[in-house]
């Protein structure tokens, strides 16, 4: 017998027994789906196979819907004569264990039937609104402006508010050349080691978190099923240099980031450029990686730059994938803790989470990142 999905007041069961309602079992997985204001007709319902919620750092957020087509009463498809279902339709996605949360609101962008020998599906997909940055390419100009300016500048043009944690340094000319919004801001994003994402029609952009407080605990055998992590070799150096030209001065630009430029040890014992040092040699100090970069503006530009890139490849130091029972507030772009792993327990950033509610229940399987051990 399957496991028991609970759709909030509407419900369904995989398995044997009556139905069970969010009120009556807390424990069991349940989903709640609205499009266009209302939920779900009882008939899509039933019909759902799987409902599948992705978020990455980024990216768009994707709400994924499975139902099956076939209407075996009078031989005939369903939820493909787009009416029920539409391009553009606004869906908004709760799921949960023991209470509602809304993961996503978005709009339907594909709607996907597959005829096969055995049965027949229908896939609807939805993305966040940040999906709308990466309609068309533009080439445009600004002039005096700085990043965080440039994205709610970007958020207004897509009717959406913004909430840009100021990044201060205004440049003279910043250059969008057949750029999509979404391409173009990521760019001007990953320079600095910023992220952003669309929640409740609010662009934000901001630092990565890494150094914020765990919004979890999860411990292995309790919380987590599976969890496989990787520590690798850094292969960057002990130092990032950074180069570039000074127009008004004329004169070249060096900054250097290194060791204490760390903009978050994550409670690590040790960073991996340390380990890293200390099993390949201290003949390691001389080695650096540099970044020629013509678009830089000025000397705190620079540093602002080389301790970004430096820290873009020291998180990398440690990565993992696991798996757990569902958890809503297992999100990317925030830090939890791991426990009952041994010297690799601590504090992890998470880079991307899937959620999936099918007939083997509710489980989250999640990416994860931290500097060191």
């Amino acid at each position: 017998m399957g496991p028991q999905l609970s759709t909030g007041s509407k419900s369904r069961s995989t398995g044997e027994g009556p139905l069970l309602s969010e009120k009556e079992n807390s424990t069991i997985p349940f989903f709640k789906v609205v499009v266009n204001g209302k939920e779900i007709t009882e008939e899509a319902l039933g019909a759902i196979e799987s409902v599948t919620f992705e978020d990455e750092i980024n990216t768009s957020r994707i709400f994924t819907m499975k139902l099956s087509s076939f209407d075996f009463d009078d031989g005939s498809f369903r939820f493909i004569d787009l009416d029920d279902f539409c391009l553009g339709s606004e869906t908004k996605l709760y799921m949960g264990m023991d209470s509602s949360t809304l993961m996503m609101t978005g709009e339907i962008v594909s709607i996907e039937p597959h005829f096969g020998e055995d049965k027949s599906t229908v896939e609807i997909h939805s993305y966040d609104q940040l999906h709308r940055l990466g309609f068309g390419k533009k080439q445009r100009t600004f002039s005096n402006k700085s990043d965080s300016e440039l994205a709610t500048m970007v958020a207004g043009d897509w009717n959406l508010s913004s909430s840009a944690e100021d990044t201060k340094i205004k440049y003279q000319h910043i250059w969008q050349y057949n750029q999509s919004d979404f391409e173009f801001l990521l760019e001007r994003a990953k320079r600095i080691r910023y992220e952003f994402f669309v929640e409740n029609k609010t662009l934000f952009f901001r630092p990565s978190q890494e150094n914020s407080s765990p919004s979890l605990a999860l411990e292995y055998r309790v919380d987590i099923a599976e969890f496989s992590v990787r520590l690798r070799t850094l292969y960057m150096g002990s130092e990032f240099h950074v180069k570039g030209w000074d127009f008004i001065k004329k004169e070249p630009i060096l900054a250097i980031a290194r060791e204490d430029d760390e903009i978050s040890d994550m409670a690590a014992g040790e960073t991996g450029a340390k380990i890293t040092k200390s099993a390949f040699g201290s003949g390691l100090s001389a080695v650096s990686s540099a970044a020629l970069d013509e678009k830089i503006e000025n000397s705190l530009d620079a540093k602002k730059l080389a301790v970004a890139q430096y820290n873009s490849q020291l998180v990398d130091a440690v990565t993992g994938e696991g798996k757990c029972a569902g958890i809503p507030e297992l999100r990317a772009g925030k830090t939890i803790e791991l426990k009952g792993i041994g010297r690799f327990s601590g504090i992890y950033y998470v880079t991307s989470t899937t959620h999936v509610i099918d007939n083997e229940g509710y489980n989250v399987f999640f990416r994860v990142r931290r500097v060191g051990v």
